[in-house]
């Protein structure tokens, strides 16, 4: 063997191992991706949750309101 070849051979080898640890990173990258996904995707339902009770507690709150403005106009007759 010269010494071309054994450069060839140790570049081959370096860029396998190279591409061996990016294909893997990718796909750690690619997972934590998917999570990330279904974090957001949950987040917008509870976003979407607590909209819809805080709109639900403002119309009780009013009519709370309501109730104690009647309550002190039969009290003040």
């Amino acid at each position: 063997m010269n010494i071309n070849e054994m450069i060839m051979i140790a570049m081959g080898a370096m860029i396998s191992i190279i591409a061996f640890f990016l294909k893997k990173e990718s796909l750690r990258v690619e997972g934590l991706s998917k999570k990330l996904r279904h974090i957001e995707i949950d987040l917008a339902k509870n976003d979407a949750r607590d909209g819809e009770r805080w709109i639900q507690t403002q119309k009780l709150l009013e009519d709370r309101r309501t109730d104690v403005v009647r309550i002190f106009e039969k009290l003040e007759k």
